[in-house]
């Protein structure tokens, strides 16, 4: 998108309203601000929603966006055959128009050069085809395939008829620091402006206010969080990796110190000396970047095939050249950052000194093991970094997992259907709905069958405003939020949600005159508390005018985690299928199906056919089971679970091995001064404590350096954990402890080694 940074998305926060974290943008508040604001310019309103090809030739739902017309003047981008949208085509009386991607026209139209101009059923509307984007075009959702005018209202509708996103260009010499203000001041001049709509002094009471974001970062969301810690984690395994390799160089320096003495000696200048450790260490890294790349190959596959759908264009990541040119420059980098060290230090050593060292055969002096050291324990206090941070992942996992979501997932079955609303009457939509239910449960092994607007964690759920009986409000009062949801009966009983208190819906409700819900538990605890919420009124919107009714509670239900495990589940209220509303009928047009069932498998043919015999032009979307959606509400955290386990198996394995690597070094330095130990008495335990407490020293202070570095990072966990503390002192100790158990055993072997020493072998050989 060309200077996409100068792109904002426009979203709002209302902090009385407190069940809406965010209220997205109204048509009237969109006119509004497209109509006032100065520093704003192209501002455009976005829906995105599901949308069929319907007819007896291939119907297929796809994702579609109803957009306003300054949407491609906004990206800045044309179609490569045909139109954009004019602003005739928003009139609610214009024939309806779309605008293909590149991909749907590829694989639906062949890529047909004359598809501009032709007809098809979208919705059960005829629709002339306008224009077609360029390949690999996307916005906001990358998914879309399809892209609609919105028709708009003469007025601009209800200014609380929130459900658009915002989307417009910084105008040039502005800044979002510039749009922000002005909207805060649009935004706080809504009742003088609005003088006719109780909706503006409930969100001015409520503190409503505009939220301006670059539509990049709102696009990525708390999914940086998330690419950040994938980030720092590998960052720290390269750390460690280098740390490691450095030590095994500077042991192979100290080795060579009568070489480069000799070499130094005859007219080598230092310069040489260091480039030429330099050139092996750049060399080894990239022999190692080398190996890596098909490894790199299979990883990012894994990660394309098991990332979270979370991860923005996860299907588009890839290794290509950026990302191997990175990855030689980081291999290039880590030969350096393990190799200068040990060059340095070899070329610093006098060669008089080095000469003689070797011929008299003296052991290391002890200053010379201290970078070694030193190394180790920057391993150590990483290794225990990703440790913890593993740790709370895991502990935060299982917490996870342990969730009751409110409903029995196993053995059902759902899928979703969509209902032309230009052919089916909202009664000829309760008939279709009805006759469905009654297929779907012939259907053999089918135990229970249901309609709902929306089954749990599928992302789509809706509320507004709600009026209580007995609890007036005052004009401008910020009202209570509630959820909603229409279902038809035995929706509990197929979702096996616990029923509390009174009954289902039944068939007959819509015939007794009197509208009746259905609460959750939450909504009856906190409107009726101690007392029981059957018989009581509820409504959504204003209390009821002349000619309207309360709906009356029938039954309590148990709470239901609707948009994500680690939610608080929302206080909702259910509805029927069926809602009279006076002068006419209210029928939603889209519906998810429930069927459960020993064998889910076996439903996926039958109920395809069964929607084909009552309307073989509609087509099905969303097949899926409960325990699908259930693991993807879980994926996220436990791919971050998943990524800081394996990094910690590596840095722990790492560290464990460079530990060993370093009191074998010096273990093997030091066998002179260990066979004079002996040899005036020394006993076996004495010289295995000597090595064990060195080592010891290192693991304590390994330990207590990465409990600090990770009590500083391990803040920045807390958006990916739940109900876990950052600063948990059980994963902190655990890990500790776990990583002091690795050091023993990684210092047990060099100190029984230790304890071996021949003493007369050992002196002869010096």
């Amino acid at each position: 998108i060309p200077d996409s940074e100068r792109i904002v998305v426009l979203n709002h926060t209302a902090p009385g309203l407190m069940r809406l974290a965010e209220l997205p943008i109204s048509e009237r508040l969109g006119q509004y601000y497209a109509e006032e604001s100065r520093t704003l310019e192209h501002v455009t309103l976005f829906g995105n929603g599901q949308v069929s090809f319907t007819g007896p030739d291939n119907p297929e739902r796809v994702e579609g966006a109803q957009i306003s017309h300054q949407f491609f003047p906004l990206v800045r981008t044309r179609p490569q055959l045909g139109r954009g949208f004019i602003e005739e085509d928003e009139l609610s009386n214009a024939p309806p128009v779309v605008v293909l991607s590149d991909g749907l026209w590829h694989r639906r139209f062949g890529g047909d050069p004359t598809v501009v101009g032709r007809r098809v059923d979208i919705d059960g509307a005829p629709t002339e085809i306008i224009g077609v984007m360029p390949p690999g075009f996307s916005f906001v959702i990358p998914d879309t395939q399809l892209w609609q005018a919105i028709h708009r209202t003469p007025d601009g509708g209800p200014l609380g008829n929130f459900g658009l996103l915002g989307l417009a260009r910084v105008a040039d010499g502005h800044t979002i620091g510039h749009a922000r203000a002005e909207l805060t001041g649009l935004t706080a001049t809504l009742v003088e402006r609005f003088p006719d709509e109780g909706t503006a002094a409930v969100l001015v009471n409520a503190g409503f206010a505009p939220i301006v974001e670059r539509a990049r970062d709102f696009m990525v969301g708390d999914t940086q969080a998330t690419l950040w810690l994938l980030l720092g984690t590998v960052g720290f395994l390269l750390l460690i990796a280098c740390a490691n390799v450095a030590n095994l160089f500077l042991a192979r320096s100290e080795a060579r110190h009568r070489e480069l003495a000799i070499r130094i000696a005859l007219g080598e200048g230092r310069p040489q000396v260091v480039g030429s450790m330099l050139l092996e260490s750049v060399c080894l890294g990239l022999m190692g970047g080398l190996v890596a790349v098909p490894i790199s190959l299979v990883a990012v596959r894994m990660l394309v095939r098991f990332g979270p759908p979370e991860l923005p264009r996860l299907a588009e990541i890839s290794v290509d050249t950026n990302v191997l040119l990175f990855g030689a420059g980081l291999s290039v980098l880590a030969g350096v950052l393990f190799g200068v060290m040990p060059a340095l230090r070899a070329a610093a050593i006098p060669p008089a000194a080095s000469l003689t060292e070797g011929a008299r055969g003296a052991s290391a002096a002890r200053g010379h093991h201290l970078i070694r050291r030193v190394l180790v324990v920057a391993q150590l206090a990483l290794a225990l970094t990703l440790l913890v941070g593993s740790g709370l992942a895991t502990r935060s996992f299982q917490r996870l997992m342990v969730v009751d979501p409110g409903f029995d997932p196993s053995g059902v079955l759902t899928f979703r259907l969509a209902l032309p609303e230009q052919r089916y009457t909202a009664a000829a939509r309760l008939s279709f709905h009805r006759a469905l239910l009654e297929r779907l449960q012939a259907l053999p092994g089918a135990s229970q069958v249901a309609t709902v607007s929306s089954v749990p964690l599928s992302g789509s759920l809706n509320g507004s405003g709600a009026a209580i009986e007995g609890q007036p409000r005052e004009d401008g009062d910020v009202p209570p939020v509630l959820m909603t949801k229409r279902l038809s009966p035995g929706y509990f009983a197929a979702m096996r949600i616990e029923r509390l208190e009174g009954r289902d819906f039944e068939r007959l409700d819509n015939d007794r005159g009197t509208p009746v819900a259905i609460v959750t538990r939450s909504v009856a605890r906190g409107y009726w508390p101690g007392e029981s919420a059957i018989g009581k009124g509820i409504r959504q919107g204003p209390p009821p005018g002349k000619g309207e009714e309360w709906f009356r509670i029938v039954g309590v239900v148990d709470d239901v985690h609707e948009t994500a495990l680690h939610q608080e589940p929302p206080e909702l209220v259910y509805y029927p299928l069926a809602v009279d509303r006076g002068d006419d009928l209210d029928v939603p047009t889209g519906m998810t199906f429930v069927l459960r069932g020993a064998d889910t498998n076996n439903f996926l043919t039958p109920a395809r056919g069964a929607v084909r015999a009552l309307d073989p032009t509609l087509p099905i979307s969303d097949l899926q089971t409960m325990d699908s959606l259930l693991d993807r509400a879980r994926v996220q955290r436990s791919f971050v679970m998943v990524l800081l386990v394996t990094a910690s198996v590596f840095a722990v394995l790492l560290s464990a091995i460079g530990l060993y690597g370093v009191i074998s070094y010096v273990v093997a330095q030091r066998r002179r001064e260990i066979a004079i130990r002996m040899a005036i008495g020394a006993r076996l335990a004495d010289i295995r404590r000597l090595v064990l407490v060195e080592a010891g020293w290192m693991a304590l202070v390994g330990t207590g350096l990465g409990i600090g570095v990770s009590v500083a990072l391990t803040r920045r966990l807390q958006s990916l954990l739940f109900e876990t503390s950052p600063l948990d002192p059980v994963v902190f100790l655990g890990v500790s402890l776990l990583l002091a158990t690795i050091c023993l055993v990684a210092s047990w072997i060099p100190a029984r080694r230790a304890a071996s020493v021949e003493p007369v072998h050992a002196l002869r050989a010096e």
